[in-house]
């Protein structure tokens, strides 16, 4: 059969469209990509208040040394783009009679526009002033969005999880964000915010989804707080480039490499020796003062530098975890002591109650190294088996058969009475 003449054209034209519809699902995936940036903005202005025109803009990085640059429009502004978060220099050029200046320490945050204003003076163009800035923002008057952010210093200073716990609580700092509940998995703590159901928030790290798919929460949780670079929650308003989810946005930016060689070290220590006892473990008389065993250490460290200055850059980091803890937990119920179980053993050969009570009690089950004790503040009970289960061990006066200490009826008992007790076999028992 021959093909027809326009089969050839047709077929190159629906590659063509499922190219670009391919095309098309990228760059619309990209776009949906959270974002890892922040934003600056500025005006530049004589010593008179006016606006100056087609002033030349550098923005440079401090820690990597990379460079952005932009000209003041007609109305004095110019804004700067796709920065990530970090301190900055702004230098504006000297122009039309007005030395230049640098203004340092300029902080760009995750998600946010920082906007700063530059006074020029009178004086040679090949001059430059140098200031320092103050770009600490109580209120975004640039964006309608509600968020909190936590750079590294607040990472470190605030009071978060324990010690490779992770950093999640301090999410909780922010207005709307309360402790939430079930729906979701144990990556760190549950956060409802503004109402929503925990399973409505949106987790991301350095602009990659972040979520399980499967119940909701985090899906790789973060434990190292020496990592981050900076955390930040947006509980309301957040733009459409985020989407997905109608609760809180989390986003967490790791630290990266720069053009100085930069390290550190950590240890968390804690040990049971520094803490006092509990009540419980006052109570206890065989403790003699001991408390239960509690050692824990957490230690790592990070390592970054240059690999081509200002072009490529490396960041490393360990941490692990050492944890050795013994637990009390205490129980109600009675349970045959280890000191008796060989004496079972020998009595009631292969029985398969008594093996039950051998291996299967209380101070029997083992998980690792952990062993139950008695407890020193419960005193030892002794119960009577009978050594023939088909004879009683204790009869009473009114010929009924009850299961008592294996007591000693004493002078003047009746040769049941005399008879039950000798067949009685005594077993201390004790609460876990």
């Amino acid at each position: 059969m021959r093909s027809s003449p326009t089969a050839k054209p047709l077929a190159s034209f629906a590659m063509l469209t499922l190219f670009l519809m391919a095309l098309i699902f990228v760059a619309s995936s990209s776009a949906l990509a959270q974002v890892v940036t922040g934003t600056l903005t500025g005006t530049v202005v004589d010593p008179n208040g006016a606006v100056v025109s087609g002033a030349a803009v550098t923005v440079k990085s401090d820690t990597t040394g990379q460079e952005k640059a932009a000209t003041t429009s007609g109305d004095g502004l110019f804004r700067i783009e796709n920065l990530a978060p970090g301190k900055y220099t702004v230098t504006v050029a000297g122009t039309g009679g007005f030395s230049g200046k640098a203004v340092t320490g300029v902080d760009v945050k995750l998600g946010q526009i920082t906007d700063i204003k530059v006074d020029l003076a009178v004086g040679s163009t090949t001059a430059t002033v140098t200031v320092t800035a103050g770009t600490e923002e109580i209120v975004q008057r640039d964006t309608s969005q509600i968020s909190s952010s936590f750079e590294t210093r607040k990472v470190q200073d605030l009071p978060s999880n324990s010690a490779g716990g992770g950093i999640d609580t301090l999410a909780l700092l922010a207005p709307g964000v309360v402790p939430g509940f079930g729906n979701v998995n144990n990556n760190g703590t549950t956060l409802s915010v503004n109402g929503n159901r925990a399973r409505a928030n949106n987790f991301t790290i350095d602009g990659t989804d972040n979520n399980d798919l499967s119940i909701g929460g985090p899906n790789y949780f973060v434990d190292n707080q020496e990592i981050v670079q900076e955390f930040q929650v947006i509980t309301s308003n957040f733009s459409a480039q985020y989407g997905r989810n109608q609760g809180a946005i989390v986003n967490i930016v790791t630290k990266a490499g720069g053009n100085q060689f930069h390290g550190s070290g950590f240890e968390y220590f804690r040990s049971s020796y520094l803490d006092a006892l509990t009540n419980l473990e006052n109570r206890d008389p065989l403790r003699g003062g001991r408390r239960d065993k509690l050692v824990r250490n957490v230690f790592g460290g990070t390592f970054g530098g240059p690999i081509k200055k200002n072009k490529v850059f490396f960041f490393g980091s360990f941490q692990d975890l050492f944890d050795y803890e013994d637990a009390s937990v205490t129980g109600g119920s009675l349970a045959v002591l280890p000191s008796q179980f060989a004496a079972l053993a020998a009595q009631f050969p292969n029985n398969p109650g008594i093996n039950a009570f051998i291996n299967q009690g209380a101070f029997a089950v083992t998980s690792g190294s952990l062993r139950a004790q008695p407890r020193g503040d419960t005193a030892v009970a002794r119960i009577c088996l009978p050594k023939n289960p088909t004879q009683p061990t204790v009869v009473n006066g009114t010929g009924l058969v009850t299961m008592v200490a294996c007591s000693d009826p004493g002078v003047g008992a009746s040769p049941a009475q005399v008879a039950a007790f000798a067949n009685g076999f005594p077993v201390l028992m004790g609460a876990p």
